[in-house]
């Protein structure tokens, strides 16, 4: 990440479910006191630095690492390199999908045979840094929302945010990000059925 001419540098990683990544900076010409820095953040970190990045070890604890490089000076920067290997503690369920690329489709999952019912399954999406996901839900039948006692429904979370919203009954829906990264939440019984939910996203290209 030298030489760049932009003043933002963005570098997206990711990897498999179940794998973790490392990141070494091998070398480091940012000026600190100008304000110049990198950060890293992930899904369950975030870390920025400036002063004694060389030989760091970052770790992402997941399987997604973004990092951010900030410069006002050109030809300053750093450089890395990364490695991934099986995750030191599961951060997941088995039920979880992630899913990668420009586009692509969201099926609700199943309940396993052994899995317990109060799991809650989940969709990571991830797309090219400075684009956003756009997802449209083509059929959605969550059961009936007056059946308080199951109550179904999916939550999106826009990851750049936090924000989320909740997706109830059969009620369609186009809903965008603001950043490069949703998640989708399966609460209750839609995970316990094939067919009750399925979506496609596309990547929005930056203006």
């Amino acid at each position: 990440m030298m030489g760049v001419e932009s003043r933002d540098c963005t570098v997206a990683i990711g990897r498999p479910l179940g794998e973790e990544i490392t990141v070494s900076v091998l070398e480091s010409s940012l000026n600190c006191s100008a304000g110049e820095a990198v950060l890293f953040s992930g899904r369950m970190m975030w870390r920025t630095g400036c002063r004694k990045l060389s030989l760091s070890l970052i770790n992402s604890r997941t399987n997604t690492l973004i990092v951010k490089q900030r410069i006002l000076l050109p030809g300053n920067g750093v450089i890395l390199q990364y490695n991934s290997g099986t995750a030191t503690k599961k951060y997941y369920q088995d039920c979880d999908k992630q899913l990668f690329g420009p586009q692509g489709e969201i099926v609700n999952p199943v309940q396993l045979p052994d899995q317990r019912p109060e799991v809650v399954c989940r969709t990571f999406i991830n797309v090219a840094p400075g684009h956003r996901i756009a997802i449209r839900a083509l059929y959605i039948d969550l059961g009936n929302e007056s059946n308080q006692t199951h109550f179904n429904y999916i939550l999106v979370r826009d990851v750049s945010t936090m924000k989320t919203m909740v997706f109830r009954g059969k009620q369609q829906f186009l809903w965008q990000s603001t950043g490069s990264q949703a998640e989708i939440e399966f609460h209750e019984n839609v995970k316990e059925h094939q067919n009750r939910f399925w979506a496609e996203y596309h990547a929005i290209e930056p203006k």
